[in-house]
């Protein structure tokens, strides 16, 4: 028998006895829907909840430091058996598997302030290793290009531009409202930019600036302060990052802020002359052998788990909304669990309903299956064609359950969407943002649509298995005499 003949010879028996099969297809078609929508649900809260951990940083981007108290062992790690950041351990970490970048990080020690003209701000110096970390942040350059390795260049975070404010224009129009005060005249009316949300950003690529910073010392017990201004470019500003850690950074070579460094610790807190320049001269060697901390890059969100997990073997500690990811991904791995084996309930029942089906159709149709075995019918022949029945039935259960499953999730995520329920969770994305999908409450991956209909068809063959023993095992010459 040619496969497309049994195939002909299936439909054929299944469109004779169409109520039959849609009655039998209806148990399979609930337990697929409610599967489908019970793990849908579950996925699309873990996406939410993880969405929302984002909102505390780049999940595929994390600190890393040396570890110092193991809690498994409630043990303090001694210095000398603590991991130092240094060259050695870039290298180790680029070894482990999921990491895509490493970037050793360098911070000056002293609060530097960048100026552009008339306008100034406070910001953070950072000094990063530019063979290091040219992978690492070439792709979030917003404007310009990234640090070349020239001490003169630097390359500014997204808010830095919003945190310059013109000094000199601020105090000119405080001595005016001053004057107004006194005179008791009335306080004329904001100009445009003034309104609401301050001086508006203004480009800083391209531009010159200078970095100042300020030093104390003292002469016979008073304190005296020592500037140092630093001329550079800025040659590139960052995309805009979640991680509001960084939103006043300033990059740098890490050559830079090692001579910064030096500069500020030179009459930092040191009575003795002789023992400060000892001293001195320690940190400014420690300084050149290890870094503050390490940002590592990782490929993707679904290997920050394990990188998190082998930054710990190795003895080091790692700062990042990553660390929950494995708490949130166990929880919801559970809550599908639970879902999903409360409708599997259904679908127990629905193969039961197919195993009924198609006992009675074998009783039904006993006289043709003798015919078919007389005209030549193989024992094969026979189990195949009944197989292919109860998965045909099962298949169609699984098909119209998936559909039926897509318009409740959708009706779900509309009136989640638009009753604000997303809100009321605190998941923050019930719209979305410009140029952002809007989040949804439930979702059906691909995988999941493959895997319904994959084992709606399965579920069907396995009712068959009995049933269609039980029709290859019948006597064709009993099989004729019956009516």
């Amino acid at each position: 028998m040619k496969v497309m003949d049994s195939f002909r010879i299936v439909w054929r028996n299944l469109w004779r006895m169409k109520l039959r099969t849609a009655l039998t297809s209806v148990g399979v078609m609930i337990g697929t829907a409610a599967i489908v929508a019970m793990i849908a649900l579950s996925l699309g809260l873990k996406e939410n909840a993880v969405k929302s951990l984002e909102n505390f940083g780049n999940l595929t981007e994390m600190d890393v430091e040396p570890m110092y108290y193991i809690p498994e062992e409630d043990r303090v790690i001694p210095d000398d058996e603590r991991k130092k950041l240094n060259m050695e351990a870039v290298q180790e970490l680029k070894k482990i598997p999921g990491i895509a970048a490493v970037m050793p990080v360098k911070r000056l020690q002293e609060q530097a302030k960048l100026k552009v003209g008339r306008r100034e701000g406070y910001v953070e110096l950072i000094g990063v290793d530019v063979n290091e970390s040219a992978d690492y942040r070439k792709n979030d350059v917003d404007k310009g290009s990234y640090l070349s390795g020239s001490p003169q260049e630097v390359v500014i975070a997204y808010d830095v531009p919003r945190q310059m404010r013109d000094v000199e224009k601020e105090k000119r129009e405080a001595r005016r409202s001053n004057v107004e005060a006194r005179n008791k005249v009335p306080a004329s009316m904001p100009p445009p930019d003034m309104g609401g949300g301050g001086p508006a950003p203004i480009s800083l690529v391209d531009k010159a600036a200078t970095i100042v910073l300020t030093r104390e010392y003292r002469v016979d017990d008073e304190p005296k302060y020592e500037k140092k201004e630093l001329r550079v470019r800025v040659v590139g500003q960052l995309q805009k990052s979640e991680n509001q850690r960084y939103s006043t950074a300033v990059y740098v070579p890490i050559s830079v802020v090692k001579e910064l460094n030096e500069w500020v610790n030179r009459s930092r807190g040191d009575d003795s002359s002789d023992g400060s320049v000892r001293r001195t001269r320690e940190q400014a060697k420690q300084d050149h052998f290890e870094f503050d901390q390490m940002t590592v890059k990782v490929e993707s969100r679904e290997k920050v788990e394990s990188v998190v997990k082998a930054l710990k073997e190795k003895g080091y500690e790692v700062w990042s909304p990553a660390r929950e990811l494995e708490t949130i991904n166990k929880f919801f791995f559970v809550i599908q669990i639970v879902l999903g084996g409360i409708a599997a309930i259904s679908l127990l029942v629905a193969t039961i309903g197919i195993v009924n089906t198609m006992i009675m159709s074998i009783l039904e149709r006993t006289k043709e299956i003798g015919i078919m075995k007389v005209i030549g019918a193989t024992v094969f022949n026979i189990r195949w064609l009944f197989l292919m029945e109860s998965g045909f039935i099962g298949l169609i259960g699984g098909l119209t359950g998936l559909g039926m499953a897509w318009g409740a999730v959708e009706l779900v995520n509309y009136f989640g969407s638009a009753g604000g329920l997303m809100d009321s969770l605190n998941m923050g994305y019930g719209r979305g943002g410009e140029g952002e999908a809007a989040a949804k409450l439930a979702v059906i991956p691909g995988w999941l649509a493959l895997f319904a209909i994959g084992f709606s068809f399965v579920i069907g063959l396995l009712a068959g298995i009995f049933p269609a023993i039980r029709a290859s095992r019948l006597s064709a010459l009993q099989a004729i005499r019956s009516e």
